[in-house]
């Protein structure tokens, strides 16, 4: 993966990951896209914006927030962070014809489930 031009690491990483299947991701735009996440002091924030402005296909905005979200339950993620991302996420919901996604936000962050691993069984 090459280094976006236009500063926008976490956007581009995941334009790069949502054009496949998840089980088919690129490994290098994985890590970048989870380090600018973890650790990056950019804005989530804009970076969803920047990704949401050049992607309107329903399921790469889907996995896009998935992934965004799966990346907030790991614990070298700091709570500041996963705030960050959660009210990020916020902007997939408005992008999305689906309303079904709801907000972690009100739980509290290290005791979320996931939702989809529930369904499953």
């Amino acid at each position: 993966m090459t280094k976006p031009l236009n500063g926008h690491v976490l956007s581009s990483a995941l334009g790069t990951l949502v054009k496949s299947p998840l089980n088919q991701a690129d490994d290098a735009a994985l890590v970048s896209a989870a380090k600018a996440v973890w650790y990056s002091n950019s804005s989530i924030e804009s970076e969803v914006a920047a990704f949401l402005n050049c992607h309107t296909d329903e399921v790469e905005v889907r996995r896009a927030g998935y992934l965004l979200e799966r990346f907030t339950r790991f614990a070298c993620v700091s709570d500041v962070r996963v705030s960050e991302a959660l009210n990020a996420l916020e902007l997939f919901t408005h992008s999305t014809s689906r309303q079904e996604v709801t907000s972690h936000a009100a739980a509290p962050l290290r005791q979320r489930r996931d939702a989809l691993a529930i369904s499953w069984g």
